[in-house]
C-alpha cells in the first residue's frame, strides 16, 4: 500500500511540472508572436578551433584573430599554439581542433590513420636547404656523402630529397642525420656537428644571419607542399563559419602587404616564441590569398610517400583537398 500511494504522489508531481513547462512555454510564444525570442541562440555559435605551430605559415591567423577579423566576419575563432607537430596531431585525433596549418604529408598521414582531414588551401612559408658556414659546400652537388639534418619521413624529407634530386642526386648519396626539435638542428648546423640542414622561415633566416649557405629554397623550386586543413566532420556541420574563417585569413593577408614588419613584428616574435634575435631581421613570405593547392604537388607528395612504403592506399586529389569552401 505504501509504495502504491508513493508512485502516485511521484505521478501527480510529474503531471503537475509538464503543465508548468506547457504554461510557461504558451506564455513565451504568446508573448513574441510565435516567434522564439530575440535572443534566441546568441552566445550559441560554434567556435572554431585551429592549431598553429611556432612558424611563419601561422601568421595570417595570427594577425587576424589581433586585428579582429574574424569578429568582423561573424565567426568565434580559438587558436591553439603547439611546439611540436605530435602535440598538435593528437589534439587533433582526439577531436580538440577544427583546423590546423599542417603539410601535405600530415594530411595524406591523417587520413591513412583515419582521421579524415581535407586540405581548403596551401600556406605560404619557405624551407631551405642549407649549408654551414665552415662546412666549404658551395652547391647542392657538393652535399654527395656530406651530412643533411632533418627530420624523417615529413615535409622536411621530402622537401630535401627533391632539392637533391633537382641538382641529380639521390637520396642515398647523402647522410641524413635525424634531428627533430628544430632548435637543435640550426644549434648543430652553426656547430658544425652537420654539414648542411633543411630548415623551414623564421629559423632558416636565423641561420643565414649567422653564416649559413642557403642552397636551395622552395620559393625557388615552387614545390612548398604546405597546406591548411580541416576535419571533414567540421566541413559537413560548420561551412558557413570556415567560409568566414578564410574571409578574415584574407584579410590579413591584405594587411600584412600593407603594413611594414617592423609594426607588428614585436607581437608576432612574443606570441610566436621566435628567437629574440630575429626581431631585426624577420623576414615573411609575400603572403597570397587562399587557394587550393596545385594537384601536381600532392599528387608527387603521394608517390613519395608511396615509394618510401609509408602509406598502404592510393589517394587522388579529391579524396584529400575541398574545394567548394574557397568558392
Amino acid at each position: 500500500m505504501a509504495n502504491f500511494v508513493y508512485e502516485r504522489v511521484i505521478a501527480v508531481k510529474r503531471v503537475m511540472v509538464c503543465l508548468l513547462a506547457l504554461i510557461i512555454g504558451l506564455g513565451l510564444t504568446g508573448c513574441n508572436g510565435g516567434e522564439p525570442p530575440a535572443n534566441e541562440g546568441q552566445g550559441s555559435r560554434k567556435t572554431i578551433t585551429i592549431g598553429v605551430m611556432p612558424d611563419v605559415e601561422s601568421i595570417p591567423f595570427i594577425m587576424a584573430q589581433k586585428n579582429g577579423y574574424f569578429e568582423q566576419q561573424g565567426v568565434e575563432v580559438k587558436i591553439l599554439h603547439f611546439k611540436s607537430a605530435k602535440d598538435r596531431d593528437s589534439a587533433l585525433q582526439s577531436g580538440q581542433l577544427d583546423g590546423v596549418i599542417t603539410d601535405v604529408l600530415a594530411v595524406v598521414f591523417s587520413n591513412e590513420g583515419g582521421t579524415d582531414l581535407k586540405i581548403i588551401s596551401r600556406n605560404d612559408g619557405d624551407i631551405k636547404l642549407m649549408a654551414g658556414k665552415d662546412s666549404g659546400i658551395e652547391t647542392i652537388t657538393g652535399l654527395k656523402r656530406r651530412s643533411i639534418g632533418l627530420s624523417s619521413n615529413t615535409i622536411m624529407e621530402y622537401t630535401a630529397d627533391k632539392m637533391l634530386e633537382s641538382a641529380g642526386l639521390k637520396s642515398e648519396d647523402v647522410k641524413k642525420t635525424v634531428i627533430p626539435p628544430l632548435p637543435t638542428r640550426l644549434e648543430m648546423l652553426q656547430g658544425g656537428r652537420i654539414d648542411a640542414a633543411i630548415l623551414p622561415e623564421p629559423l632558416a633566416g636565423l641561420g643565414v644571419k649567422n653564416g649559413a649557405r642557403v642552397l636551395a629554397s622552395t620559393d625557388q623550386m615552387a614545390n612548398k607542399a604546405g597546406a591548411i586543413a580541416f576535419t571533414a566532420k567540421s566541413l559537413q556541420q560548420n561551412p558557413e563559419e570556415i567560409k568566414a574563417v578564410f574571409r578574415a585569413y584574407n584579410q590579413a593577408v591584405e594587411y600584412l602587404k600593407a603594413e611594414p614588419v617592423s609594426s607588428y613584428a614585436d607581437y608576432i616574435i612574443e606570441v610566436q616564441s621566435f628567437p629574440a634575435a630575429l626581431k631585426d631581421s624577420l623576414e615573411l613570405p609575400a603572403y597570397q590569398p587562399a587557394e587550393a593547392p596545385d594537384p601536381a604537388i600532392v599528387a608527387d607528395v603521394v608517390e613519395w610517400m608511396q615509394a618510401k612504403n609509408l602509406i598502404t592506399d592510393s589517394y587522388e586529389y579529391q579524396d584529400l583537398v575541398d574545394v567548394e569552401i574557397l568558392r
